[in-house]
């Protein structure tokens, strides 16, 4: 799995859910597929206080290059 395929995943929970659980519940679940020099960035959203908002903040700072990406 890349990691725009987790980002896209991460999205689409907050988008769908939106709260802290289901953010984890989906970071939990992908973590072991995307490569390992990528995984801390899932386990910091696992273990922050409030991944919503960080994933809210991701989101708000995706570059241009990277929206068509997942749009496609």
């Amino acid at each position: 799995m890349s990691v725009d395929d987790a980002l896209l995943l991460l999205l689409l929970a907050e988008k769908i859910h939106g709260t802290d659980a289901s953010i984890r519940r989906v970071a939990k679940n992908i973590v072991k597929k995307v490569p390992r020099s990528r995984r801390d960035v899932l386990y910091k959203l696992i273990d922050a206080k409030s991944p919503l908002g960080q994933i809210r903040c991701i989101a708000m700072n995706i570059d241009e290059q990277t929206r068509r990406r997942l749009a496609t």
